[in-house]
């Protein structure tokens, strides 16, 4: 399998159609540039400069002395978070199913359309959400049987736990390597030939032990992709945020003034790169989908004549 041409096609697939950006974004909105939320320290000290205490103390007294109205504002402000990240969910589960059958049809030299690319995606939204939620509770149960064992572990002597570590860390990679490639092609299975969940993974684990090295080779290659991603957004991130903690250190309404210029200018930027990085990884799964299948070919049993029609 030429990987390097898997890349490039990948690339040149995701660049030349701009479209699937929107759905690129929403399939990954927690992804590469959400590592924001764990780069940035969560304790002010932690930033290393002044800002006027008069204004924070100012909010801290208010919430201080209106409870009632405090308590309201905390419970709808987590309420809208947990909206929004269920919204962002669902579509997220569509837009990668758009993102499949999009490279599928651009594959075929088929034409694509938004609006229809989100219509075959919410026609797989419940295929993809119970294969979703059977992943999780795989993924809990196998975190659970390598972690425990290491606990256990240390709690008779540090020594074996940390033999223990020494062959869990290993093991766990594996396990995400097993279980994540067998998410990937299952999903692909569902969108290019409509399969039930179970029958889908079936032939995703078909797919992966039939041809081992290649999937070895396509998850340690996002794999590394993945770190490069990560170490790029925190180069961007911190370019935005030095400005904004520059700023910070003259007054508080600088601080708010400097968020409200560069704060849109990188939700823009990252929303553009995200988009297109999202169409980037899901069209490289999708292409090597569909080079696995091209080594195996589904065995697709015709359906059933009409009686009727057999004997006419």
């Amino acid at each position: 399998m030429d990987y390097n041409n898997l890349l490039s096609n990948a690339f040149t697939l995701s660049w030349k159609h701009k479209v699937l950006w929107v759905l690129g974004f929403f399939a990954t909105s927690t992804s590469y540039f959400g590592v924001a939320n764990r780069l940035i320290p969560d304790k002010p000290d932690l930033w290393n400069f002044d800002i006027e205490g008069g204004f924070f103390q100012g909010v801290i007294d208010w919430f201080r002395f209106n409870p009632e109205i405090s308590i309201a504002l905390i419970i709808f402000i987590v309420a809208m978070v947990l909206l929004l990240l269920l919204i962002f969910f669902i579509f997220s589960l569509i837009s990668i199913a758009g993102l499949i059958d999009g490279v599928y049809k651009i594959e075929k030299n088929e034409s694509i359309k938004l609006s229809q690319l989100f219509k075959t995606g919410a026609a797989h939204f419940w295929r993809f959400l119970g294969l979703f939620l059977i992943a999780v509770v795989v993924g809990i149960t196998f975190a659970v049987l390598i972690i425990l064992p290491i606990v256990l572990a240390f709690i008779m002597t540090p020594v074996v736990g940390v033999l223990a570590l020494l062959i869990g860390i290993p093991i766990g990679f594996g396990g995400i390597f097993f279980f994540g490639n067998i998410y990937s092609l299952a999903q692909r299975e569902i969108v290019a030939f409509g399969s039930p969940v179970f029958q889908a993974i079936g032939e995703g684990y078909t797919l992966l032990i039939k041809h081992v090295g290649p999937n070895l080779v396509i998850f340690l290659i996002g794999f590394f992709l993945e770190i490069v991603l990560i170490i790029g957004a925190t180069v961007i991130i911190l370019l935005f945020a030095v400005p904004i903690v520059f700023m910070s250190t003259y007054s508080t309404w600088i601080l708010v003034a400097s968020i409200i210029i560069i704060l849109p200018l990188f939700l823009m930027i990252a929303i553009v790169i995200e988009g297109l990085l999202g169409t980037f990884f899901s069209s490289l799964i999708t292409l090597f989908y569909l080079e696995l299948r091209k080594l195996s070919p589904k065995q697709v049993i015709p359906p059933a004549s009409d009686p009727a029609t057999a004997q006419s």
